[in-house]
């Protein structure tokens, strides 16, 4: 129920009902396959695949499929009228009869019905001679690999200045070990961070650690499988109805690039979308939906099945990390020496990968004088890779935090108390040279290490399942992605409508822009309906990632309903004859100083039209009052070949987790036992939803750190294409209810609406290294890999007992 009384319109903090609740649990919402039903004739789509990693084609007939009833087209590289080279990665076909990747597309058929299609798609003559492939970063980092993936760019290559992202993916910065003579030839992107003097710094600590971690792929694993549906128009215009993320920003702007049609000649429309973590981010079935519906002008539908969300759509990317610190004996950190590379698949001709997205959390969190960072990118023969909730975070900060538990044993120190001794504070800034405003990780961490009682030692019970604990911490950046739109029209009755265009992937967006302008506006929330993701209709914005959507959006909507609140303003004070200054305007009431008249209804400002009094500088019935808002964050500043600036990103989000786990020393079976998470969200817009998402991101973390993982033949095409053999958390991996700990610990931001930041994908990033202290605390071996299978864990344990044994 509703914890808002009848007369109190400040949601903020508080956690009204769900604006989209009743059409979800009804199942009257409607996703992009309910579509199908409302549009006749469609034709269907299926796609004809490499097998392997990595070879050449040396016969393609299609002469047989096409010539079969029902089909209507089959397009290839050569049978195209576009320049299937600007095809999305995700979904290009392959250049000059040579695949990348096990998945790539090779053939595309339009047919009848779904099983016509796949029909044709067996009935296709594909001949090809296989070559030798690399399937991970180890291999993709030899300065002589098996397979390169582009010979057009990494080392023997150059990066084209007329991207505005190239200054960051340059090969010739200074002191990078991963630019130069020797290094691979599949390394595209660098960035290096210098401050300070790391190794002079290592020479005078009194302690130093160092390691190397790595981390696999996996799947975003959304239930609602990839879906567009285009509907071709009378006009010669499509409107499509998907899936994916950002009407304006991803899906439309791709197919007017890619097609070079006219805007007014797309409609983009999102329905309700089944979790995307970041997987609908990359505008692939949207796109070759849309090609199809265009060259045939029929209206056309393709849904992904689970076997091609496996094969054909993007991994997260797995980073190698080196992790180096010295510190002196009481614990402060004085030097980070750090590397990571990012292996990003088949990527081919972008330069944006770098390893700064994933190592920018590797200088948020603690205050370190001097840090060296090395990043890099690498290509393999796997699939181009897309964000996934914490866009490299999770992976690159794995090893900092398992490392500054290592520096905590070696110190004889709490693990809560030498992380509190380096964070960053308030007003400070972090290793970029950026001023922190917001950050309550420390708060966290307390909170979660309390909630666990972190410094007692486990209690055992004599069994095979030896427990143990340990907490970690991670921040996380928020990417500048530009601007954001809404717009806010208020009618005579008080009700009210807010246009959006953010995603809403089931996060609650929607609710939090409820929220927002009804405590602007001063109204109940059941005044407000939003209504989103409809390009005619919604302004611009560009598509939420980067846990960007209550920040931009949120701003947007705030800016439009005070707009919208000064015209009321404005009317209410001509209306009486004062100055505006002397109007108040509470929710549907004017308060009016200084006149006998003392208060007026908004609703009396709305006149009727009339032959003899036309209004035209007043309020009319039927025409809303209108505010539109556009919130874009400040701009980021350039950085040199020390990679410091004083602006990189908006701001940071921060987390922490602190649990306890089971290990089962027989088996390597990895058990949870009791666990806190806590997140620094700025103000909460929605405390509620902020624990749905702490407690869904805690899971999600947990299933892909203990038990997710794709494994490849020797093919190199990915083996366990489905839910049955790759496998994603359920019920049994959560603690009870009592063991599960969902925390807020907010430290508002400054320039958030009303002091409000995003958090779901900081949650993510302590859970790996809080897991590896606590299996060290149980058996003794601490994970350097993710995920933390039973099968590696057990060969740890028996790794360890054999060094034993030897001494």
């Amino acid at each position: 129920m509703s914890n808002i009384t009848e007369k109190d319109t400040n949601y903020i903090g508080k956690t009204p009902i769900r604006v989209d609740a009743y059409e979800k649990a009804t199942g009257k919402g409607l996703f992009a396959s309910d579509y199908y039903k409302f549009i006749p004739d469609l034709l269907h789509i299926r796609i004809l695949r490499s097998p392997v990693a990595h070879c050449k084609i040396t016969k393609l007939d299609v002469s047989k499929a096409e010539a079969m009833p029902g089909v209507e087209r089959i397009f290839t590289v050569e049978r195209s009228p576009y320049h299937m080279d600007r095809l999305p990665e995700t979904v290009r076909f392959p250049i000059d009869g040579e695949c990348l990747w096990a998945g790539q597309p090779i053939a595309i058929v339009a047919a009848e019905t779904p099983e016509l299609a796949e029909d044709a798609v067996d009935a296709i003559v594909l001949e090809y001679e296989e070559l030798p492939h690399i399937t991970n970063v180890y291999e993709a980092l030899d300065p002589n690999p098996e397979s390169i993936i582009d010979p057009s760019k990494g080392q023997s290559g150059t990066i084209d200045d007329s991207n505005p992202w190239a200054k960051i993916g340059r090969l010739d910065v200074v002191d990078s070990k991963f630019s130069g003579e020797g290094t691979s030839p599949n390394i595209v992107g660098n960035y290096v961070l210098d401050k300070g003097n790391v190794q002079e710094a290592l020479e005078k600590a009194d302690i130093v650690v160092e390691d190397e971690f790595c981390t696999g792929k996996r799947l975003h694993s959304h239930l609602e499988l990839a879906t567009a549906i285009c509907k071709y128009n009378p006009d010669d215009s499509i409107t499509c109805y998907g899936s994916g993320c950002g009407v304006h920003g991803v899906i439309k702007s791709a197919i007017v690039n890619i097609f070079e049609v006219p805007e007014t000649k797309v409609r983009t429309i999102q329905p309700y979308i089944g979790g995307s973590f970041g997987g609908r981010l990359n505008p692939y079935v949207e796109v070759l939906c849309y090609m199809m519906t265009h060259f045939l002008k029929k209206s056309c539908a393709y849904q992904y099945t689970r076997k091609e969300q496996f094969e054909g759509s993007p991994f997260a990317w797995p980073v190698y990390s080196r992790v180096k610190y010295g510190a002196t004996k009481d614990g402060r950190v004085i030097a980070q020496d750090y590397d990571c590379v990012e292996e990003i698949g088949a990527v081919q001709g972008n330069v944006s990968y770098t390893g700064r997205l994933s190592s920018s959390g590797a200088v948020c969190v603690y205050d370190i004088d001097n840090i060296h960072m090395d990043t890099a990118a690498v290509v393999t023969n796997t699939m181009p890779v897309g964000a996934f909730r914490g866009l490299g975070c999770p992976e690159s900060e794995f090893g900092m935090e398992v490392m500054m538990n290592v520096l905590a044993e070696k110190l004889h120190m709490s693990p809560v108390e030498i992380r509190c001794k380096n964070f960053i504070k308030n007003g400070g800034r972090n290793g970029y040279g950026e001023l922190i405003t917001s950050i309550g990780v420390e708060k966290c961490l307390r909170a979660c290490a309390e909630a666990i009682d972190i410094d007692t030692p486990s209690v055992q019970d004599g069994s095979v399942w030896k427990k143990g604990k340990g907490c970690a911490v991670g921040g996380k950046q928020n990417t500048p992605l530009g601007r954001a739109e809404a717009m806010v029209r208020y009618y005579s009755d008080s009700s009210v409508e807010v246009l959006i265009s953010c995603d809403e992937n089931g996060m609650g967006a929607t609710t939090v822009m409820a929220q927002i302008a009804a405590t602007v506006l001063e109204l109940p929330i059941e005044n407000i309906k939003v209504i989103k993701g409809d390009t005619i209709l919604t302004p611009f914005d560009n598509y939420s990632a980067s846990s960007r959507t209550t920040y931009t959006t949120g701003n947007a909507v705030m800016i439009a309903a005070q707009e919208v609140k000064d015209k009321l303003q404005e009317a209410a004070a001509r209306e009486v004859g004062v100055h505006k200054s002397k109007v108040e305007v509470h929710g549907a009431k004017a308060k009016i100083l200084g006149s006998d008249i003392q208060e007026i209804n908004i609703s009396e400002l709305f006149k009727n039209t009339s032959p003899f009094e036309q209004g035209c500088w007043g309020l009319q019935r039927f025409s809303p009052v209108i505010g539109h808002g556009v919130f874009c964050p400040a701009p980021i500043r350039k950085w040199g070949h020390d990679g410091l600036t004083k602006r990189m990103w908006n701001w940071f989000q921060y987390a922490a987790a602190a649990l306890e786990v089971a290990v089962n020393e027989e088996t390597g079976q990895v058990k949870i036992v009791k666990v806190a998470t806590a997140a620094d969200t700025g103000n909460p817009i929605n405390p509620k939803m902020v624990e749905g998402q702490i407690e869904g991101g805690t899971m999600l973390a947990a299933s892909y750190m203990l038990q997710e993982e794709p494994i490849f033949d020797e093919h190199g095409a990915v083996m366990n294409k489905g839910f049955a053999d790759y496998r994603v958390a359920d019920m049994m991996l959560s603690p009870k209810q009592e063991n599960f700990i969902s925390l807020i610990n907010p430290d508002p931001l400054p320039d958030g609406p009303f002091g409000a930041k995003g958090m779901a994908e900081s949650i993510t990033i302590p859970i790996a290294p809080a897991l590896s202290e606590g299996i060290y605390q149980a058996v003794g071996v601490r994970p350097k890999y993710f995920p933390m299978t039973a099968e590696r864990i057990l060969a740890l344990i028996k790794e360890k007992k054999a060094k034993e044994a030897a001494e």
